[in-house]
């Protein structure tokens, strides 16, 4: 083993170490890890751990696919498609109206060129709400609103890096063709879908044909790198490639056909890769962002975290009034989706794959400064809008109560999945698909959960019973 792989090693261990160690108090403290995590790479790291270098191969290639495909396996396509339109018009109109706002104001009150203030524009466009969906869980968010702020970010991250890498080119080369730039968003997106159909219904009817959890999730691996690998080499969108292979696997390869043990293996796969993915990633921009930095250039960055945000201010206030009928969203619901629209990695490494020098040599305008902003936007976006979220959600008394969620028929629910769950685990041990030592540490999980479940509607039923 080289010196080099042994040092790689080693800092990886060290780098899981600190997010278990984060994650277990974030747990207890009742805080996104997420933000744990970056707060922790931000104060808590020595100067060597600083030589970790976040670069664009890293987050878009390593991470996002994980990311993206774990997010739309997990979505429903049919709560999706009910609010296809309020999700595709923040993607899509709602990225572009926020990059606009958020470079006029830019070159305004910061004096960067249009090309330039349009590129930081788009590159911050994309939101990361992975930090907020958490939180959304445990305060009882309705269901509608998680979708939206879920389901947006799937499909806004490949409309940012689209548009990003369009406006790219015309700061790269100095020539705006805007009927050709169009044609290139429709081409690149209409590519992606079809990339993603492709390995989707493919890779969906391999799951169903392979009853074997080890190759299914070979399978699922493969086809969320594939997606993302295949549509990059094409020049379509990578990451909406992604997400509508994870929307079929999801709600169509994992539905129908799948055995007990390939669901388990799938779901508990992808919830770690996931979480491993999310961990890293924040863990990383902490380390990544320079204190000293952040403090020199904060009143730029103010400057550039108001403009980003009014940016998605008029794009949320400026395209939900025109949605009608069922397709209507709350207005409870546009706070949340205007302070809920973070900032994360996408946006960092599209900053960092700003190349040094344009066509003719010279250096690319204003490169530095673009970095500091989006590292500033960023981290601000994440502490500020992240950590004060619970207090907007019960300023607008979207914290559900127990009672609002009608707690005692949800318990019943699960108690009855888990007993069929041990009723259809005995029949697979039985049928030989199961080994004993499996099936033994299933069965003593689900009777622990069946325990609790019992335990906690006893609860539910002895005041009533006391009346």
């Amino acid at each position: 083993m080289t010196a080099s792989l042994h040092t790689t090693i080693e800092t990886m261990l060290v780098l899981l170490l600190i997010i278990f160690v984060v994650t277990l108090v974030a747990r207890r403290a009742r805080v996104p890890y997420t933000i744990a995590l970056v707060v922790t790479g931000l104060l808590g790291f020595e100067p060597g751990f600083r030589n970790i270098e976040l670069t664009p191969d890293l987050i878009l290639t390593l991470f996002l696919p994980l990311l993206l495909f774990e997010g739309a396996y997990n979505v429903s396509a049919r709560s999706l498609w009910r609010d296809l339109l309020p999700v595709t018009l923040l993607a899509i109109p709602g990225v572009l109206f926020s990059t606009i706002v958020t470079a006029a104001l830019i070159h305004l009150l910061l004096g960067l060129g249009w090309v330039v203030a349009f590129l930081f524009g788009a590159l911050i466009a994309s939101t990361d709400p992975i930090a907020v969906v958490s939180l959304f869980r445990d305060l009882g968010v309705p269901r509608r609103l998680a979708l939206l702020v879920e389901g947006e970010s799937l499909f806004n991250d490949g409309a940012a890096i689209t548009l990003f890498s369009i406006l790219l080119t015309v700061g790269l080369t100095g020539q705006i063709d805007v009927v050709s730039g169009l044609l290139g968003f429709l081409i690149t997106v209409g590519g992606a879908l079809l990339v993603g159909a492709a390995i989707g219904t493919a890779g969906s009817l391999l799951l169903r044909a392979v009853d074997n959890a080890q190759i299914q999730i070979t399978t699922t691996v493969i086809a969320a790198y594939g997606a993302y690998l295949l549509a990059e080499h094409f020049g379509f969108s990578g990451a909406i490639a992604v997400v509508l292979t994870g929307l079929l696997f999801g709600n169509y390869g994992a539905t129908n056909g799948l055995s007990l043990r390939s669901l388990h293996a799938l779901n508990a796969t992808w919830e770690f890769l996931g979480f491993v993915a999310n961990a890293l990633i924040f863990l990383l921009i902490g380390i990544a962002l320079d204190p000293r930095q952040l403090v020199t250039f904060a009143g730029p960055i103010a400057v550039a975290f108001l403009a980003t945000l009014l940016g998605r201010t008029v794009a949320v206030y400026g395209l939900m009034p025109l949605l009608r009928g069922a397709q209507q969203i709350p207005r409870r619901f546009r706070p949340i989706l205007v302070w809920g629209g973070l900032r994360g990695a996408v946006s960092l490494a599209l900053v960092l794959s700003i190349p040094q020098q344009v066509a003719n040599g010279q250096a690319f305008p204003n490169r530095a400064l673009l970095q500091v902003l989006a590292f500033g936007v960023v981290a601000v976006s994440l502490l500020l809008q992240g950590l004060s979220m619970p207090l907007l959600i019960r300023t607008l008394d979207l914290a559900q109560t127990p009672a609002a969620t009608d707690e005692q028929p949800l318990l019943k629910a699960r108690l009855h999945a888990v007993e069929d769950a041990l009723l259809a685990l005995g029949y697979e041990h039985d049928q030989g698909n199961i080994g004993s030592l499996p099936y033994e540490r299933l069965a003593q999980s689900y009777r622990r959960e069946r325990a609790q479940l019992e335990q906690q509607l006893r609860a539910l039923d002895t005041p009533s019973a006391s009346e």
